[in-house]
């Protein structure tokens, strides 16, 4: 189990907010206050989402506990009879086949920001700069996500698919189980290139290359509330209405109808 401890605009110490990775091990965790939500997000949120939790639990008074994993996997645990409170994914796909699971979750669905899919490489490394889409893919070692779980990954291949590079890149490709680990994969060197997600990428990684959403398809993120527990819908405005994922480098997203 891991902690954060974040901070406030006035310098005040938030209150601490419990999170935990999807990685069954939920039976192995201390038991939780009856009053605690549990907000389920894609790996890929995981910090700012955090963030988030701690402001509000702050301003209700209600415990938050933060559980990670590929959207996937989430959705499937949700399916498995994991509990959850209000959940955010980085798939309308996932968030469709949760819907048919949890009839709350299509009356309450928000999509507030979006993301980008970047081909990117460990900081300072010979291949640092730019790469061309066009031509043959780059030599080297890639990472991507697992496309039938990972969001990025689904997107990735999509990607390769169009730019005629699929056949090519997977033969020499790592399959990562989430957004975060294919980062990681990235940011050690231990592959030459990866297709990530941009705010991953943020800070972390040489971007040489953004691939275009008519290449990568649109990426949302929606999220919505999977229960009807005190705190739940409130929980999930904070989420939706929060500053922190456009500075954390996702991309506002304009709700439309067909969103709800």
């Amino acid at each position: 189990m891991h902690h954060l401890a974040g901070r406030t605009g006035r310098g005040s110490v938030m209150p601490r907010v419990a999170w935990l990775l999807l990685l069954g091990v939920l039976s192995a965790c201390s038991p939780e206050d009856p009053d605690t939500l549990r907000l389920l997000v894609a790996s890929s949120a995981i910090e700012p989402a955090r963030q988030i939790a701690a402001q509000y639990q702050q301003q209700s008074g209600i415990p938050v506990l933060v559980i990670a994993a590929s959207s996937g996997a989430l959705v499937r645990q949700v399916e498995n009879g994991l509990r959850g409170d209000v959940v955010l994914l980085a798939s309308s796909d996932w968030m469709q086949r949760l819907e048919s699971h949890s009839p709350i979750a299509s009356e309450t669905r928000r999509v507030p920001f979006g993301n980008r899919l970047v081909i990117a490489t460990r900081w300072q490394t010979e291949s640092s700069g730019t790469i061309s889409l066009e031509g043959d893919p780059p030599e080297g070692r890639w990472v991507i996500g697992i496309p039938s779980s990972v969001p990025v990954g689904k997107h990735a291949k999509a990607a390769l698919k169009a730019l005629g590079w699929w056949e090519q890149v997977k033969t020499r490709s790592v399959m990562a189980a989430d957004a975060r680990a294919a980062c990681a994969h990235v940011r050690s060197g231990s592959v030459d290139l990866g297709l990530l997600w941009a705010s991953d990428a943020r800070g972390h990684c040489q971007v040489l290359a953004e691939i275009p959403e008519q290449i990568s398809g649109p990426i949302t993120y929606p999220a919505a509330c999977i229960s009807n527990r005190t705190g739940s819908r409130e929980l999930l405005d904070w989420l939706c209405d929060s500053p922190i994922w456009i500075e954390a480098g996702f991309i506002p997203h304009i709700e439309k109808k067909e969103d709800r």
